[in-house]
């Protein structure tokens, strides 16, 4: 067993594990911010996520027992590290998808009204020579990253969303 392997998967595992035990943090900064609930959006169960946690869990425990090269075992760590945090995000929002008084949770979307920009597709979605637009989909721009999709289920969900969201926070009306 190499060293360098073995420090680099012990480094991975302490990430992991802060990952895993950052969740319930997740979930109460979350429900502080969140609000009333306005409008509850479909949640799926967690399974998936938890499934992906194990097998993560179980990448970063094989590589130190193998002979990989350093790396691939760096590799195998990162996409395990990667699943995680994805999995960590799904999970502290699942259960708590919704428009909310102070912001919209979708998937791993946690987004507060205050922190968008502008919302791209109000104002051109209606416009004629606007062809091919996806009526399921809303576009976030948030005042700092780069621009989120939400989606929802069908067309009369998103249309029930945005009018909510709209009464919540006006001045992204377009």
């Amino acid at each position: 067993m190499n060293k360098m392997t073995l420090a680099v998967t012990a480094a991975a595992a302490v990430v992991y594990a802060v990952l895993i035990a950052s969740i319930p943090f997740r979930i109460k900064k979350i429900d502080r911010k969140k609000g009333a609930l306005l409008m509850q959006l479909k949640s799926e169960p967690p399974f998936r996520n938890i499934a992906v946690l194990v097998i993560a869990a179980l990448l970063i425990g094989i590589v130190p027992f193998r002979n990989f090269a350093l790396y691939l075992g760096l590799i195998f760590d990162a996409t395990a590290l990667l699943a995680t945090w994805m999995s960590v995000k799904e999970i502290a929002s699942s259960g708590r998808n919704g428009v909310f008084e102070n912001m919209i949770i979708s998937e791993t979307t946690a987004i507060c009204y205050d922190d968008i920009l502008s919302l791209p597709t109000v104002s051109y979605e209606n416009d004629e020579e606007t062809t091919q637009v996806d009526f399921r989909i809303l576009e976030v721009i948030p005042k700092k990253g780069r621009k989120i999709q939400l989606i929802f289920p069908d067309e009369t969900t998103r249309n029930t969303a945005l009018e909510f969201i709209l009464k919540q926070c006006p001045r992204l009306k377009g």
